[in-house]
């Protein structure tokens, strides 16, 4: 870390009061007060679900617990929320698995295209003994990993050409996240990868800097970038979370009944949010399409050439991640295809049945 972002970042915290974990006023003020960051827009399901686990804990934990949710990068951007939690500047945050990856490159296994074949998938390996085991590299870093939470399935968007065959990236200029997988990705496409902040983005795309961009379709729609990129391909390449931490020694200092209650409030909110975004992708897709983007749903065909041409950044992957964490994960898939998680994903359909979310609530923020 930079000496001048650490500067940056001590002296937001200042500005917003600093951490608090001493008790509060004397007149029945909260004991605890912390500060929750994420990049992406107020109103969007992962904001949502920051509400509403600010809201749950404090009404679990009697008031003594307060949590300020900080939405669309007003803290900085992912690599900044970072690494404010790593100073304890900021208490908690979700980012995705782009910056994490400069704290635990290990993330980036997540970011393998193709990877996992259904969300039922993606849940059984996040939420199993491999998702667990990278949020446990955290601790090393002073952070104390929770859940995860769903960004979503990534889509390729571009300004200059329909999107259908893997040819038709060539020669764009594509913006990712900071990620060595997603970089290798654009490579194989035989485009041009160009990291950049997510705060940064639109504008990069109204100024023609960049070419195409990849994201969940509530990302597209709430940054509006179907004003500059008329064209989508609906190719889910790769299954996106939010990891969601909170700084070590603000884990530490909590009293254990406090951890309890954000434990189990982290794995409610986390499938609450989840099925909130993955009822609400279909939405937005159906919104940029009304806003004028033509989005492309792949052929069996056409995936499976979009597949074999993205099949190289695994063994590229290799070299950075370490073979055991890509073959374990490659093993996965291989068992999911095999049906050896077939009661973890009957689970998992059961389960999300019955949680019911406010979808109309959010729809009605980007009306």
């Amino acid at each position: 870390m930079t000496s001048h972002r650490a500067i940056r970042i001590a002296l937001l915290a200042l500005a917003l009061g600093g951490p608090l974990l001493a008790p509060g006023p004397a007149l029945g003020g909260p004991r605890y007060r912390l500060k929750l960051a994420h990049v992406i827009g107020a109103g969007t399901p992962i904001d949502v679900a920051a509400h509403r686990f600010a809201d749950l804990v404090r009404q679990r934990t009697g008031g003594e617990v307060e949590i300020s949710v900080f939405p669309a990068a007003r803290l900085g951007g992912e690599r900044a929320i970072i690494e404010g939690v790593q100073l304890g500047a900021i208490e908690m945050s979700f980012t995705t698995t782009g910056a994490m990856g400069a704290f635990a490159p290990e993330f980036h296994v997540l970011d393998l295209p193709y990877l996992f074949p259904s969300y039922e998938a993606a849940y059984t390996y996040l939420d199993g003994e491999n998702g667990t085991k990278l949020l446990g590299l955290l601790d090393r870093r002073g952070i104390h990993g929770l859940v995860y939470l769903e960004n979503g399935w990534r889509n390729f968007t571009s300004s200059r050409n329909p999107l259908k065959r893997p040819e038709d990236l060539k020669g764009q200029k594509i913006r990712v996240m900071e990620s060595p997988v997603y970089m290798g990705l654009i490579r194989t496409l035989r485009a041009t990868p160009t990291p950049m902040a997510y705060s940064e983005l639109p504008r990069a795309l109204l100024q023609k800097v960049i070419d195409g961009q990849e994201n969940p379709a509530v990302n597209i729609y709430s940054a509006r970038m179907f004003e500059s990129q008329p064209f989508m391909i609906q190719d889910q390449h790769t299954y996106n979370v939010f990891v969601f931490k909170v700084n070590g020694k603000t884990w530490k200092a909590l009293p254990e009944s406090i951890q309890k209650v954000i434990e189990e409030t982290a794995v409610e909110v986390r499938d609450f949010q989840r099925k909130l975004n993955r009822e609400a992708d279909g939405e937005f897709i159906r919104k940029l399409q009304a806003k004028g983007m033509h989005v492309h749903v792949p052929t069996a065909a056409e995936m499976k050439a979009w597949q074999a041409a993205t099949a190289p950044v695994y063994e590229e992957a290799r070299r950075f991640l370490g073979g055991a964490w890509v073959a374990d994960t490659v093993q996965f898939r291989k068992d999911w295809e095999a049906g050896k998680y077939g009661a973890e994903e009957q689970r998992y359909v059961e389960r999300f049945r019955s949680i019911a979310v406010p979808l109309d609530d959010v729809m009605r923020n980007f009306r």
